[in-house]
């Protein structure tokens, strides 16, 4: 009987204090989730005396209407805190968030970039953009909006002055110069692995070193440019000598081999170049419709590629592909336009006389009349008067024959018949 009642009160307890733990776990489910608006600042702090591990937070920005007056928009969210002790996750969704998580806390998960730590990620403006943080101590939580970032805005006209000075910069020695030396200062690293590599027995085993070891190299040059500053100043007595060494060498190593003097060669950077160029320009804003825009108009300026110039490309390759039928010259304007070349020509022999790149006296003592020739450059008509009557007197007699001679053939046919 006293169990049967002891029963009777549990149930009558869990059925009312139910209803709170189902209101608590909602509320727990919701605080999981949170969304920002710019300038509010949201805080959290772990309970040190709990006995449970610290849980997953999810920030997410939900975006903004996409405008012209946006089109350099940046958006980035700030973690105010005074320790190392958290990592974070990015995604889209709370959902790819969490997959993220769980997906590093599987035991065969091996992930170096997983848990990157950075006090300031930069998010979609336009799109939702998620930031998941696992923390066992206090931090804030900031989202700073940028309506007109200058930096993206330095990126464009940067990305544009560099597409239209990439053809005097490929054939500059300067320029070939420093970048030959930027490359060989970024490439040491791979001499150092192919040097290494000289001194593995085993080819499978040196596959997996170069693997692991450009990986870890990569994250290493992330965690670097995160780090500069700090790097300069700690550090500026390495950093001296391996400028001053390596750049040396790669200065050396430019010097002996000189500039590409091949037309092919420097198409081959200008393009380079060109090719970078755009990509500065197209990723100079989160609006990829405009930003694809900005590709566009930069190539048609450079390349003339006006709507009336695209229209006059057409119509020739219309008129080449489809010719349209000529039109023969009548006897008058074959004589009108003979009449205006041979004076063309003729002042075009005068000028060419006068100059000094003709050798005049080596001219007059092959001529047979250098009087004349004389005379004809400073002014005078290149057929004399008596040449011009020889001429039409001999025009005219084979004018006359030729009618005699039709008359002739029209009357033999007339008789014929």
């Amino acid at each position: 009987m006293m169990l049967r009642i002891g029963c009777w009160i549990t149930a009558l307890v869990a059925c009312c204090l139910l209803p709170f733990i189902c209101c608590a776990a909602e509320t727990e489910g919701q605080k999981d989730v949170i969304f920002l608006q710019p300038g509010r600042m949201v805080s959290y702090a772990y309970d040190e005396w709990s006995i449970s591990r610290p849980g997953l937070v999810v920030y997410c920005y939900p975006g903004q209407e996409q405008t012209l007056l946006n089109a350099f928009c940046t958006v980035s969210i700030r973690m105010h805190c005074d320790h190392d002790n958290y990592n974070q996750y990015l995604g889209s969704a709370p959902a790819e968030v969490k997959k993220h998580y769980k997906a590093e806390q599987s035991l065969f998960s091996f992930n170096v970039f997983a848990s990157r730590k950075r006090r300031q990620v930069e998010l979609e403006p336009f799109n939702q953009s998620c930031l998941g943080v696992v923390s066992s101590g206090k931090y804030e939580i900031e989202v700073l909006l940028n309506r007109f970032d200058l930096w993206r805005v330095g990126l464009l006209v940067l990305g544009v002055l560099l597409f239209f000075i990439a053809l005097p910069m490929s054939q500059n020695p300067l320029f070939y110069y420093t970048g030959g030396i930027l490359i060989g200062l970024t490439s040491f690293a791979l001499a150092l692995v192919y040097m290494f590599s000289k001194l593995m027995p085993y080819r499978p085993l040196m596959l997996g070193v170069m693997v692991g070891g450009w990986t870890l190299g990569f994250y290493g040059m992330q965690m670097m440019y995160e780090n500069l500053r700090l790097i300069f100043v700690l550090y500026q007595h390495y950093v001296f000598w391996y400028l001053a060494i390596v750049g040396s060498i790669s200065f050396f190593v430019c010097y002996r081999l000189g500039p590409p003097k091949d037309h092919r060669s420097k198409r081959v950077i200008q393009w380079t170049l060109q090719l970078i160029a755009l990509t500065m320009v197209f990723f100079s804003s989160y609006q990829r419709t405009l930003a694809t825009g900005f590709v566009l108009v930069v190539i048609a300026v450079y390349y003339h590629a006006t709507p009336l110039a695209l229209l006059r490309w057409i119509r020739n390759r219309f008129r080449s592909r489809y010719p349209s039928r000529r039109r023969l010259l009548t006897v008058e304007e074959f004589e009108e336009q003979g009449r205006i070349e041979t004076d063309r020509a003729l002042k075009d022999l005068r000028e060419y006389c006068r100059s000094p790149e003709c050798k005049q006296w080596t001219t007059m003592m092959r001529l047979r009349n250098p009087v004349r020739f004389a005379s004809f450059v400073e002014g005078s008509p290149h057929v004399m008067d008596e040449e011009c009557i020889e001429y039409d007197t001999v025009h005219s007699s084979l004018s006359n024959d030729d009618d005699e001679s039709e008359d002739l053939q029209g009357s033999s046919e007339g008789e014929e018949n």
